[in-house]
């Protein structure tokens, strides 16, 4: 591999198709202000950390997917690791840390070339022996050839390999790369589909009643449920059969926004829930009735979204909202404020607590899950593309040449993907590319799944005037 960075082998993020759940995590650890989010930054080619020359700006956890020669893997941007004197690490941040440590396959620690193993680098040194973990070691800030040299010079106490970088310039990053994908466990095959199985991942906010849910749905107290919130750290498979059809029910830690994720458990119980969502079929996502929809739910949802999983909207705790003829009918208008690009996706008022209408999220999830897997015929898929465009010609943008769509076939299931041929695509780009999946999910029965329309250019056999 190349020195530069910009030589290239790195994506950016991981397909919604691949297996996330099982890709390996490489946790970004060292002391505070020696460039671990620049690091993270350069791999995942964004500015999803906050870089100051101030240490300690990294307060919140920072996760991305990442790949490099094929291989990928989960990116973790951490806090410093600060040492009060005489008396260890503090203990807020040493539990971030033992986490972060045991979670990951690979742990890359950053030191500043320029400044060399401190006695502070030299304790975390002593932590990382002791866990036993794959550990590779990044001298950042080598920024010329004289630095990098040094560094081969630097004593990190036989924690493991060193290798010279500069997360700010670029410099080495294939190199280091190239160390970190040969430094992470064999790759596992991915688990050949159930036929038939359908993947559920329960995913909303802390103390929503996530676990209650899948209890309910079991029939047994096989989850700890507690009123503390973020009891639940893993997501845990519980395989349950209903009326012939299989489900993979995926109980998952609650969901925050990232700037509410200050303790280590909960940042770890965040990723595990984003892993979970990757590999499901449909996501059924809880609300508290009692406290409304807030800005968080819509977050979640859009996580779902993003992914294009089937969604069932559980307002939970229905048992302790204070009826009257009208509350059901406020409460959707308010997730129809919510989320009116969601006006299809099914709503179950429901209690996991008392088992209310929890039989009606199964057939609602098993439902969605055979929309998602439907093949629709070419022949089919041009018919209505017809239609569409015989009802609303696309637009011909600035030029005066005539755009057209050539024909449209599905390439895709699980979820649906659509490849429409037109001419011009630039010219569909934006509102008509939104019109064509609305249509297509409506005119084809795709209800309550999302449907992708990718728009490829083809020159028609008319030559255009």
């Amino acid at each position: 591999m190349t020195e530069e960075f910009a030589a290239g082998g790195l994506s950016e993020g991981i397909s919604h198709g691949s297996a996330s759940d099982r890709l390996p995590v490489v946790a970004i650890v060292g002391l505070p202000n020696v460039g671990k989010s620049t690091l993270f930054n350069r791999i995942v080619k964004s500015r999803l950390a906050v870089v100051d020359d101030q240490p300690g700006v990294t307060r919140d956890r920072n996760y991305a997917p990442a790949e490099w020669g094929g291989r990928g893997f989960w990116l973790v941007d951490t806090g410093g690791m600060t040492f009060e004197d005489g008396l260890g690490m503090d203990p807020a941040i040493q539990e971030q840390v033992e986490l972060a440590i045991e979670e990951a396959d690979l742990v890359v620690f950053v030191l500043d070339a320029r400044v060399g193993a401190t006695a502070e680098d030299e304790e975390a040194f002593r932590l990382l022996r002791r866990t036993g973990r794959r550990v590779l070691v990044a001298a950042n800030k080598a920024d010329d050839g004289e630095a990098a040299w040094d560094v081969a010079s630097i004593d990190v106490g036989g924690v493991g390999e060193i290798v010279p970088i500069s997360a700010m310039a670029g410099r080495g990053i294939g190199d280091f790369l190239d160390r970190v994908v040969a430094h992470l466990p064999p790759e596992e095959p991915s688990p050949e589909a159930i036929p038939g199985e359908v993947a559920l991942a329960v995913v909303g906010r802390p103390n929503v009643g996530k676990s209650s849910l899948v209890n309910s749905l079991v029939g047994t107290r096989k989850m700890i449920v507690s009123e503390v919130a973020g009891t639940t750290r893993d997501a845990i498979d519980t395989i349950v059969e209903r009326d012939g059809t299989r489900f993979r029910i995926i109980d998952t830690a609650g969901l925050r926004r990232r700037g509410r994720i200050s303790r280590g458990v909960e940042y770890w119980s965040a990723l595990r829930a984003m892993r979970a969502l990757e590999r499901c079929d449909v996501a059924a996502v809880l609300f508290d009735a009692t406290e409304g929809i807030t800005d968080q739910d819509v977050k979640i949802v859009g996580e779902a979204i993003s992914r294009r999983k089937g969604i069932v909207l559980v307002m939970n705790k229905w048992d302790a909202v204070e009826k009257d003829h009208h509350v059901a009918e406020r409460f959707a208008e308010r997730v129809a404020w919510h989320f009116p690009f969601l006006e299809d996706a099914p709503l179950i008022h429901s209690s996991a607590l008392t088992g209310r209408r929890v039989d009606r999220l199964l057939p609602e999830v098993a439902r969605l899950a055979a929309l998602r897997a439907r093949r629709i015929p070419t022949a089919e898929v041009n018919r209505v593309i017809e239609r569409l465009v015989a009802e609303n010609p696309p637009p011909s943008g600035r030029s005066s040449r005539t755009t057209r769509i050539l024909y449209a076939t599905q390439v895709g299931a699980s979820p649906p993907q659509f490849v429409v041929f037109v001419n011009r695509p630039k010219n569909l780009e934006g509102h008509y590319h939104r019109f064509l999946e609305n249509r297509l999910k409506k005119d084809l029965g795709f209800t309550g799944v999302p449907v992708e329309v990718v728009l490829r250019q083809r020159k028609s056999r008319e030559r255009d005037r």
